[in-house]
Formats: structure tokens, sequence, C-alpha cells
């Protein structure tokens, strides 16, 4: 099992306060008599919401029932520089397990809540017809400012889930020139009456097209879950063109001739147009390196890609249990960033490790030190969503918990295209961030996208316990030295 503890970065963000005060002093004394406002790359953009932060404490009723957020899935910006975000809900008795719709919430370009979008600035969509359990995977921009909101439909015999998308303009409202009233429903699949399918998320291609991903049990592969995608055009219908009509699924056997069970849990699309799936691969017969990270290559028409690794598959042994939560395409070279994230293990800090694929399939080794990047701080930290800017710097996006401390704050970190943090973020490549929420100390980043470079960061900010009787939404947009070369207006 790796260890991080004693990493030269690990020291770096212990020294946090004292690496940036030296280097900060003077320029912030001269900004203050001038009474212009500090903000360096890596801090909370003033432009946001003043400090960067915006929150919203979504209303505990609706309908006369009482709202129970559970999740912050996705966040998305549009065209002209507004934030959504969207989650799970459950509505009615709190804590029955039941998501009933997908929560959206919308801010302006300068962190403000957008009344007009919804009911004041938020609203629930159901993707089933209520009372459904929808579990809500995303949310994507659209044209002319709009956004598809994804939900995946529990059902308690097969498939298990059924995929959702719901078109909404700018205000909020359903884009009735999408599917059935803005509401599409893919209940088709090509694997038969007993295949299973559970979605974990969604992303948009280049070419707007969407794709939804998870597993798919009994898609002829055994009863094993399998990597499986579904790919959809922007007006809602399925890709037919993709794979068997729409769908790939795959199984792998071991030397046995055993199937193997594979979850994808992250995908993304490289210049190209083939299909990056992230994910692992389970170990059944060893506990303490269960989850094995997995890479796997499609071209654009859903065959697997043999030129990666000589397979289309690339299995990275770590060493212990992991998991996948993202990846992202360097623009220059597609190389394949990758974050594993270290399984709850009983005396296992939290942590992840970022790493890089080349675009042959091969790990490259003078990635960080060694090949890995470890990103394990204090009492553990965790990353949850990668980013790669044209520039080619990386950022990382996920919560901490600092020493001592029963809490969690956001987290993130810049590293150069070669895997050294960058010390031009924030000052050592690292920081974390806290929301004055009241009691909501447990602070976690769950998704990030890039708005002209700079990022945006969403999560949940609860206060302890198993149901926490108020959940906030937190979005938190990052300066960035890049701004001014984007084209960006601010």
């Amino acid at each position: 099992m790796p260890i991080f503890a004693t990493s030269p970065a690990a020291r770096a963000v212990r020294d946090h306060a004292h690496a940036r005060l030296s280097a900060r002093g003077a320029l912030a004394l001269l900004l203050a008599a001038s009474g212009a406002v500090l903000a360096d790359d890596g801090d909370p953009d003033p432009t946001f919401s003043g400090d960067g932060k915006a929150t919203f404490a979504w209303p505990e009723t609706y309908s006369g029932g009482d709202v129970f957020q559970v999740s912050m899935r996705g966040v998305a910006t549009l065209a002209d520089g507004s934030v959504v975000a969207a989650g799970a809900f459950d509505t009615g008795t709190i804590g029955d397990g039941r998501f009933d719709a997908c929560g959206v919430a919308k801010f302006r370009p300068n962190g403000a809540i957008d009344a007009t979008f919804g009911l004041g600035g938020w609203q629930l969509v159901p993707l089933g017809t209520p009372p459904s359990d929808d579990n809500c995977i995303g949310i994507l921009p659209a044209p002319g400012n709009g956004m598809f909101v994804i939900a995946a439909t529990r059902l308690i015999v097969p498939p298990y889930q059924t995929l959702g998308i719901v078109k909404l303009r700018a205000d909020g409202s359903p884009d009735t020139t999408f599917g059935s009233g803005g509401k599409v429903s893919i209940t088709s699949q090509p694997f038969g009456a007993n295949a299973g399918m559970l979605f974990n998320g969604a992303v948009l291609a280049p070419d707007g097209k969407i794709l939804a991903y998870g597993y798919c049990s009994n898609c002829g592969h055994g009863s094993f879950e399998d990597f499986m995608v579904v790919r959809i055009h922007p007006n809602g219908s399925v890709d037919n063109g993709f794979g068997n009509a729409g769908w790939v699924s795959f199984g792998r056997t071991d030397e046995t001739d055993h199937y193997l069970p594979e979850v994808a849990t992250t995908v993304a699309v490289d210049r190209h147009g083939r299909i990056v799936i992230g994910g692992h691969r389970e170990d059944y017969d060893d506990q303490d390196d269960r989850g094995i990270p997995m890479l796997v290559r499609l071209l654009p028409d859903g065959d697997v890609d043999t030129s990666f690794n000589g397979t289309g598959f690339r299995d990275i042994d770590l060493l212990g249990s992991y998991t996948v939560p993202a990846i992202a395409i360097d623009p220059y070279n597609d190389g394949i960033i990758v974050a594993a994230t270290i399984n709850p293990t009983p005396g296992v800090t939290p942590g992840t490790l970022v790493f890089r694929v080349r675009r042959n399939g091969s790990l490259d080794t003078s990635f960080g030190e060694g090949g890995l990047v470890p990103l394990q701080y204090e009492d553990g930290s965790e990353i949850a969503a990668l980013a790669v800017r044209q520039d080619r710097r990386i950022v990382a996006a996920g919560w901490i918990d600092p020493a001592g401390a029963d809490t969690r704050n956001f987290f993130a970190a810049r590293m150069h295209f070669n895997g050294v943090l960058d010390s031009t973020f924030d000052g050592n490549g690292v920081n974390r961030y806290t929301f004055s929420a009241g009691t909501a100390d447990v602070q976690v980043a769950t998704a990030m996208t890039l708005s002209g470079e700079r990022p945006v960061i969403a999560g949940l900010l609860t206060p302890p316990g198993p149901f926490p009787d108020a959940y906030t939404l937190g979005v938190l947009r990052l300066q960035s030295d890049a701004i001014f070369r984007d084209g960006l207006e601010l």
C-alpha cells in the first residue's frame, strides 16, 4: 500500500500559511493602499458572489412535503457564464431512501441566485412518474443556455434502472421540442429481458452527444457486472450507429475462463472522438486488493480500440483497493489523466493517486514521482473531479479532512503536465476552502467544470450526522491566471 504521509507535498500543505505570506506580502500592501481586490491564482474569484463562494439553502418543503437533498452529482457552466448544479432529492418522508427527483439550482455569472429560473432560482425535476425513484446522475449544458438533466429511474426487476433525460430552457421550463414535453425515457436495450443496468454518470461529447455509463449484468457476459455505455443524440434519440443499437457492454475472462466483474465510474472523450472509460475490476478473492483501476478505450463507432495497450484494456495494479472517480484527457497528446482513490479500509488514511497513461496505453513513469502524484493530506483527502486546461495544467478537486478536526473542507490542487505541483497555484499547488454556512461543517466537493479556465467546484455543506436536517449547495469559483487569455469577458 503506498504511503504518502512523508511526501514533500504533504509537508508543503502543512506549511501553507507561511509559504503564502512571504510571497504575497508586498503585493497585498500595494493593493490594499489602492483599494484593489486581492485575488491570486487559485484563490476564490471575487467577481463571483463577492468572495468566490455562492451558497443556496434548499427549501425544506415542496408541495406540502419535506425536501431532503442526498447528493450533488453534477455542475455545468452555460454559454453565458451561468452555473447550474444538480443532485438527487428525497421528498416526503425524510430518509426513506427514495430519490423522487433531481434538484437543480442556477446561479448568474456573478454568483447571485437566478431568481428567473424555476421557483426563484431552483426547482425539482422528476424523471419518472411520481412517486418514482429517480437517482440524479448529472447535468450537462445544452444550446441556448439550456441544460440536460440526467437521471436513472430505479425499478425492482430488470433492467433495474431506465435512463431519463429532461431538457430545460434557460428559465427552467421544459423544452417541449425535446422528446415528449421536454422529457425522454430510454427503455429499450439490445441485451434481452434479463439484462440489468445501473448508471453512474453522464458526460457531453464535443459533438453534442450524451454518453451515459455504468454497468450491466446479464448482458451476454455472465451474471457479473460489465462496463456499459449508451450514446444519445442531442435530440434524445439513441445513436444506433454506436456499438450494438447504441449500447456497448463487454466482458472479459480470467485465466480460468471466469468472467471478471468490471464497473464504469467515469468517461471522457478525446479530440479524435475516442471514448475512454475509467473504472475498476473487482477481485472478490483478495479483499485488500479488491478494486483494480482500469481503462478501456473505444473507437468512435463503439468498437474496442486495440491500438490502446494492444487489447483496448489497461489494468493498473496499485497494490491496494481503489476506485476511479475521474479521468481527463490531455488536449495536446491525448494522454489520460487518472485519479485513483483508496477504498475505505480500517487503518488506512483516505487519499488519491493521480497518474497518466499515454495514448498508447502505457503508464507514463515520468509523471510525478515514478509515475504517481500522491494527493493525501492530514487526516485524509479525496479527489472527485479532474480537468485539464488548454495549457495542459491539471486541476483536481475534492475534499480534505483537517488534522485533528471532525470536519471536511473543499480542496483543490493544480499540477503541471509533468505531474509536478504548480507553485503558482496558491503558492504550493494545493489549497483548502471553507464556507460560512452555520453548522454545515461537513463541506464536500463532488463535481467540477472549467469556465474560461477557471475551476467551478460544487458540493454539499451539511451538519454532521447520518440524516442532517439541512443541506446547502456550495459553489466555489477560483481565480485563474488564464482568464485574460481565453477571450472571456468579466
